[in-house]
């Protein structure tokens, strides 16, 4: 994947950085970069991962009325555990749940939409999260590399990446804006951050896009997040596409 030095220059030039620019820039018309479904998704993950349940039920809420399944919104709380922790992603767990009981109380059938697949019995799950890693990051990735925690490279390719990303329900991109969305939102997390925007990158997701999800990550977290967040698409593709 290139780009011209010329669309590089616009990009990193389109109020993406320095307070000049920022005052200017057009965070509304960024947002459209994204498709309702999208809006949805980041803005549920955001607030899940900052723990706003009162915003969060009220955008399930929404979410729900813009078309996503009552499992596609499974499947994102589900794997911000991953990335936040267990309490947001249970407290969130527990918002949706109550969402749709008063959903339900109203006369309202959501659809649950698709099922989650089920991974074969006697799979590998390091070899399937390791090609499930390898497809994000564009690239062949070695067996077990040695890492100052062994474990987590284990916990991560068997765990995270076969057991939460081979269930299906969402796609491979839906599930890095969600990631995305939450690591912006979460801050402090910068080389976890600009590592999935470039995973989400690999897999569709526009650099447009991901301007999207900051205009989301403003109005749910605030202009410094959503900039931070910004700064961290800068990063990505300067290393990305201005490389000899």
């Amino acid at each position: 994947m290139k780009l011209t030095q010329k669309h590089i220059t616009g990009l990193l030039a389109a109020g993406l950085i320095g307070t000049s620019g920022l005052q200017a820039y057009d965070w509304k018309q960024a947002r459209k970069n994204l498709s309702p479904k999208q809006q949805a998704i980041a803005q549920t993950a955001a607030l899940a991962a900052v723990g706003n349940l009162e915003k969060l039920s009220a955008a399930f809420d929404q979410a729900l009325n813009s078309g996503l399944t009552v499992n596609e919104l499974k499947e994102i709380v589900l794997q911000l555990y991953a990335y936040t922790g267990f309490p947001r992603s249970l407290n969130a767990a527990s918002t949706l749940e109550t969402v749709l009981k008063n959903r339900r109380a109203d006369g309202k059938d959501d659809p649950t939409g698709t099922q989650v697949q089920s991974i074969p019995a006697g799979t590998d799950k390091y070899a399937l999260g390791k090609r499930n890693l390898e497809v994000l990051a564009a690239s062949s990735l070695p067996s077990h590399p040695p890492v100052f925690i062994q474990a987590t490279d284990t916990f991560l390719k068997e765990h995270l990446f076969a057991d939460i990303f081979a269930r299906g329900v969402l796609s491979y991109s839906e599930r890095e804006i969600a990631t995305v969305s939450a690591l912006a939102a979460l801050g402090n997390v910068t080389p976890q951050l600009q590592a999935h925007i470039s995973m989400a990158m690999n897999v569709g997701v526009s650099a447009e896009q991901i301007k999207g999800i900051m205009a989301v990550i403003k109005q749910t977290n605030g202009r410094k997040t959503a900039t931070a967040g910004l700064h961290a698409l800068e990063a990505v593709l300067k290393s990305r596409y201005t490389q000899p």
